[in-house]
């Protein structure tokens, strides 16, 4: 988990996320092998931190969400909650 707040530091650094960044931050999505709610919790921590984002950030982030949280046809309560603050950091 060391690594997660590391890329999420570095990347939230400039308070932007550019092209160059998606390769670590797909690298850290697919470490486990299956996407999940930890992969949600870092691209909502992400997108609530920048100011500008990528379009290629954008297409990854909500595929990830989409994926995740419709996986089981419902949201439950802490899934709910990472679509409410990402809604709400704007």
């Amino acid at each position: 988990m060391s690594q997660f707040y590391k890329l999420l530091a570095r990347i939230q650094a400039d308070r932007g996320i550019t092209d160059d960044e998606i390769q670590p931050i797909v690298q850290q999505l697919e470490s486990d092998s299956q996407f999940d709610l930890d992969d949600v919790k870092l691209l909502v921590e992400l997108y609530c931190g920048a100011d500008v984002r990528c379009q290629a950030f954008d297409e990854l982030f909500f595929a990830v969400l989409e994926r995740v949280l419709l996986a089981d046809g419902q949201i439950s309560p802490s899934e709910e909650f990472y679509l409410l603050k990402m809604l709400y950091s704007d």
